[in-house]
């Protein structure tokens, strides 16, 4: 989610030390072969050959979002995007923190997840989720400073510690048995670059050595923990005969742009993908601002080019599966606008991108204070005259998803 750094005070957390922390590593990696491969009659959504799935992502008020699209859209989405995260906040430095499943409520408060799927279903919508396995604090000036630790971990869930609680998530999922879209991590890039050195908790600025310390000594350790996070939570979900799930990962909006605080040649997708056996889709947050504004009511957007651009193409170096755009807003405040470039984007970017093939619109009170962005045509009515134009009469965009048998 967006406001990371801006929220903790830090910069440059993804740049190295020195070139001998790299020593080691290579950028020409090849991919183990995979464990497991999807059961050939498992249901997945798949991208359409015609257009762009567009939905809502919303947290902590879900349902009154999802009404609101339809009103402001004329449709209803395609896809509801939101988070349930394997702990909550409060939780986060407990000895023994309660682990979420399927069954438990949402911060939308009075459903649970597989409630809410059912409720979407019956109306053609598909819910995605991130089930994250959230490795840090963000906020927290105490985490940043090394005074706060989380004790769910991915390196305690490479041995083992979790396996119950993915089981029972696996089946509380199973028991649905209507197509349902997860992601193991929340911009997962972030994630990767907190999980070097030898506990796996180290962040990629800290390392004296960041591919020596697990695994293949070629490969950056962050990616590598976090490419077999998924496959060993996806090959349990195998075992388990869940058919109906649709994995994707996303990484941070301007996700492998070199000018961004963030960037690093070794969190490259190549680094962190588990490989098309494993993942339906993949993508990355977007925020972006109008160019014509000569300024940015926020740190963490930019201009298309640079928000979604950078990333799309490292991303086509590794695969061509479809691109889902999970946390997907224009940012500006009560004095902007957003109806010109929220017209430009729609009507001539995406559709511009051919493997952009889903969206979820941030439109909801946390993300106005978070990442600011303003709910659609609070401040400016043409705002949603703007999207219901450029998206919801829009032919480049489709609002029921098609689903059917993996795609090899």
């Amino acid at each position: 989610m967006c406001g990371v750094v801006a929220n903790a005070g830090e910069k440059n957390e993804f740049r190295l030390k020195n070139d001998h922390a790299a020593a080691s590593c290579s950028r020409d990696v090849t991919l183990p072969p995979s464990r497991t491969r999807e059961s050939p009659d498992a249901v997945k959504v798949l991208p359409s050959p015609d257009g762009i799935y567009a939905g809502v992502y919303s947290i902590g008020t879900t349902r009154s979002d999802v009404n609101e699209f339809k009103r402001k859209t004329g449709h209803v989405p395609a896809i509801v995007f939101t988070f349930h995260d394997w702990i909550v906040d409060a939780d986060f430095a407990e000895a023994r923190p309660k682990l979420r499943t399927f069954n438990a409520d949402m911060e939308d408060k009075g459903i649970t997840p597989v409630q809410l799927a059912r409720q979407l279903e019956s109306q053609g919508s598909v819910l995605a989720v991130t089930w994250a396995v959230q490795c840090c604090d963000w906020t927290s000036y105490a985490w940043w400073f090394g005074m706060r630790k989380t004790k769910v971990t991915v390196p305690r869930l490479l041995k083992g510690e979790f396996d119950d609680y993915i089981r029972k998530v696996a089946q509380e999922i199973k028991s649905f048995d209507k197509p349902i879209m997860l992601a193991l991590f929340s911009e997962f890039n972030w994630q990767s670059a907190m999980m070097f050195g030898k506990d796996g908790e180290t962040r990629i600025s800290q390392a004296d050595d960041i591919c020596g310390k697990y695994g293949d000594p070629r490969w950056p350790d962050g990616p590598e923990r976090l490419r077999d996070a998924h496959r060993y939570v996806i090959d349990m979900f195998r075992a388990e005969g869940v058919k109906n799930v649709t994995w994707f990962m996303y990484a941070n909006s301007g996700y492998m742009d070199p000018k961004a605080d963030d960037y690093s040649v070794w969190l490259h997708p190549k680094f962190n993908y588990p490989g098309d056996d494993y993942i339906d889709w993949v993508g990355q947050s977007t925020y972006f601002i109008d160019p014509k504004w000569g300024r940015s009511p926020s740190k963490d957007a930019a201009l298309i080019e640079h928000a979604l651009a950078p990333g799309y193409a490292a991303w086509g170096e590794v695969t061509q599966r479809p691109m889902f755009l999970p946390e997907f807003a224009a940012v500006g405040d009560k004095t902007l606008d957003r109806s010109a470039v929220l017209t430009d984007v729609m009507s001539k970017v995406l559709p511009g991108m051919p493997r952009v093939k889903a969206l979820t619109l941030g439109d909801f009170l946390i993300a106005e204070i978070c990442c600011q962005t303003p709910r659609l045509g609070e401040h400016f009515k043409g705002e949603i005259t703007a999207w219901r134009k450029s998206v919801g009469d829009n032919a480049a965009y489709e609002f029921r998803v098609r689903t059917g048998p993996p795609v090899r």
